[in-house]
This record gives structure tokens, C-alpha cells and sequence, in this order.
């Protein structure tokens, strides 16, 4: 639901989560207690802990707040903790254990682990305080509640949002973390941008809206989809960017768009994509072989795009790569199959608006 806010589209997904929304109206924390694949494996850990006491009912609605920088932040293309998520969670760790291991892929997949093992700490804390699901399903139960109070009491029961301290101290809270939203905005807006897949939104919005459920990274033919480990900094933690050490953006494949369950990667069409400009290539002459006297062709062969030629250099006695930029939509072909070691003579960059410029 704060992905579809953010990113101000209607998708499927937000279409079969209706169903649950309206079952939480009538029965409250349904989903939790039925459905939720998390709260399954957390009931199967406390096994391991029969006589554990639940820790839920002393400490402060952490989800509630959660739930509120999420929405108010949604509001503003920035749901900052939408990757907590549950189901997020959980798919992100099956993604992690598909891929081929890496460092990447165990940090990815770590979220469901250490949600286990917290509530193996602190039984049913997590599904009570925590969960940011769990809060909405509280939030959706309120108007049934207030309701069932004034059937029972003489006077009228409170609304769900009341208007004296307690509303007023709600309605600060939220107003105070929708604004922790448009720093945490201005702060990622800040930060150098990375190569995102195509499709993707804008580096001001792309963080806060990924949930990090390792979906394109699984689906992608080329394994060039990889979690970000900082250079996008906190916020951007674990999203996905484009590596192209091995492999590049095929122009026949649109499948990270397609199974992206937060709208922070567009859907394109097949010939959308082709359309899209991830980044520009740039040469670096000081280490090409061709501008050294080496015969290299590499990167002309290899683009898909003919967005490489040669030109004359040297008043006509050399040859070198010049990248054709109306042409170049930073698919990284050349850079995958560019020979130099450690650093590639020829490496793609963000341009300065990575979006569909060729009509």
C-alpha cells in the first residue's frame, strides 16, 4: 500500500491485498494469526521454548511509529520502512539462498534470521510492538473497536482519532516522522547516485520505495543486479545496482520491472527498455590499448547499440573509441568485455537524467 502511495500508480499486487485489508475490518490481526508466513516460523522457533512468557505487552508501540514515518513518508515518495515488511523479509532470504552465495546475497537474506532470532529472545515482541503489518491491521481494526465500545458503554465511545491529548500527541507524532521522511529524502537526494536498473525511480524515491526483496536480482539473465553494501549510504542499504564486471543489460530482457512488488522498478515493454538510459559509457583514453598502439576493437564489436565508432586521432595517424551518446543507453556491454585490468578503459556512468531521452 506505501509503494502504490509513493509512487502514485495501481498494481496488482495492491489489488489482491484488498482482500486483506477488508478481513482485517472484521478480524482483527487475521492475517497475523493465519497468514503470515513469518508469524508460521515464529510459532515453530517457540517450540524450542515452550514456557517462554510473552515480552509484548510493557513496551511502546515501536510499529505504530514505524507504520506512521512509513505513510506520512509515502505521501512524499520517500516509505522509509517498507523493506520491514514481513513478507518482504521473507522473500528476500529465499532470494538470497537461489543466487549464487556471496557476502551480497547472505546480507540480503538476513533480515528473516534475525527476526527469528529476536523472538527467540523476547517472545511475541516483535508481532505485537514491532511489525509495521501488524500496526496496520491495528490501524484498520479501530473504527470496529470504537464501535464495540459505544454498543457497551452508556456515553459515547472515543473515535479512533481522538481530538484531545491523545489525538493531539498522535497527530505530532506523525507530523514529526513524516518530517524524519523529507530529511532522510534530502539527505539520500545528496549522495553521488548509482547505476539502478531500468525502469527505476528517481535516487531521491528508489531507496525509500525498494523493499529489498531480492526479486530482480533473482530473475536477472546477466547476474548484473547486486546489493548496494553502502555506496548509497544508510538509506540505501541492500537496493539494488548495476555491476558490469562479467555481463550486461540484454536488450531483449524487461523481467526486473516485472516482478518488482513495490513499483520502485517501472514495467516496461520490450521496446521500452531498449529506450531507457541507464547511464553513458565513457572512455578513458590514458588506459585504452587501441590510443596505446594495441589492436583492440572490443567494445565496438560488442555494442548492441552501434553507439561506438572510431575516429581519427593524431592528425589522422591513430584510430579511437568515441561513444555515440544520442546512441549509448548504458547497457555496459562495453565495459564487460573491455580487456583492461583492474580498471576498465571503458566504464558506465549515471548520466545526468537516466531515463527514456529518445522518445
Amino acid at each position: 500500500m506505501a509503494g502504490a502511495i509513493s509512487t502514485r500508480t495501481t498494481g496488482v499486487l495492491l489489488l489482491l491485498s484488498l482482500p486483506v485489508f477488508l478481513l482485517a475490518l472484521r478480524f482483527p490481526r487475521s492475517f497475523c494469526r493465519y497468514g503470515c508466513p513469518v508469524g508460521l516460523l515464529q510459532d515453530c522457533g517457540q517450540r524450542l521454548r515452550p514456557k517462554a512468557r510473552k515480552q509484548g505487552s510493557g513496551w511502546p508501540a515501536v510499529g505504530r511509529w514505524l507504520l506512521l514515518l512509513t505513510l506520512g513518508g509515502a505521501l512524499l515518495g520517500w516509505p522509509l520502512f517498507l523493506w520491514l515488511d514481513p513478507l518482504a523479509l521473507f522473500n528476500g532470504f529465499l532470494n538470497a539462498w537461489r543466487q549464487p552465495l556471496s557476502l551480497a546475497t547472505l546480507l540480503t537474506g538476513l533480515g528473516l534470521p534475525l527476526v527469528l532470532l529476536f523472538d527467540l529472545l523476547l517472545p511475541a515482541l516483535w508481532c505485537r510492538r514491532l511489525c509495521p503489518l501488524g500496526a496496520t491491521q491495528d490501524l484498520l481494526a479501530w473504527p470496529r473497536r470504537a464501535l464495540r465500545r459505544r454498543q457497551v458503554r452508556a456515553h459515547p465511545a472515543p473515535t479512533p482519532w481522538p481530538i484531545g491529548n491523545r489525538g493531539r500527541r498522535r497527530f505530532l507524532e506523525g507530523l514529526l516522522l513524516a518530517g524524519g521522511a523529507v530529511a532522510a529524502r534530502a539527505v539520500q537526494a545528496k549522495r553521488p547516485p548509482l547505476l539502478r536498473p531500468p525502469g527505476s525511480l528517481d535516487e531521491g524515491r528508489f531507496a525509500g520505495v525498494c523493499v529489498r526483496c531480492g526479486n530482480c536480482a533473482q530473475v536477472c539473465p546477466s547476474d548484473i543486479i547486486q546489493p548496494d553494501l553502502g555506496a548509497s549510504g544508510f538509506a540505501g542499504f541492500l537496493s539494488p545496482r548495476l555491476r558490469f564486471d562479467a555481463d550486461y543489460c540484454r536488450e531483449d530482457c524487461h523481467r526486473c520491472g516485472e516482478v518488482c512488488p513495490s513499483g520502485a522498478i517501472t514495467r516496461l515493454s520490450a521496446d521500452g527498455k531498449r529506450r531507457w538510459v541507464i547511464g553513458r559509457a565513457v572512455v578513458d583514453y590514458d588506459r585504452c590499448l587501441l590510443v596505446q598502439g594495441r589492436e583492440c576493437t572490443a567494445c565496438l564489436q560488442r555494442c548492441p547499440y552501434q553507439a561506438i565508432a572510431m575516429r581519427s586521432a593524431d592528425g589522422g595517424f591513430s584510430n579511437e573509441p568515441a561513444v555515440i551518446a544520442d546512441r549509448c543507453n548504458g547497457c555496459g556491454a562495453c565495459e564487460a568485455v573491455c580487456p583492461t585490468a583492474p580498471t576498465r578503459a571503458i566504464q558506465v556512468g549515471v548520466a545526468a537524467r537516466c531515463v527514456d531521452q529518445r522518445g
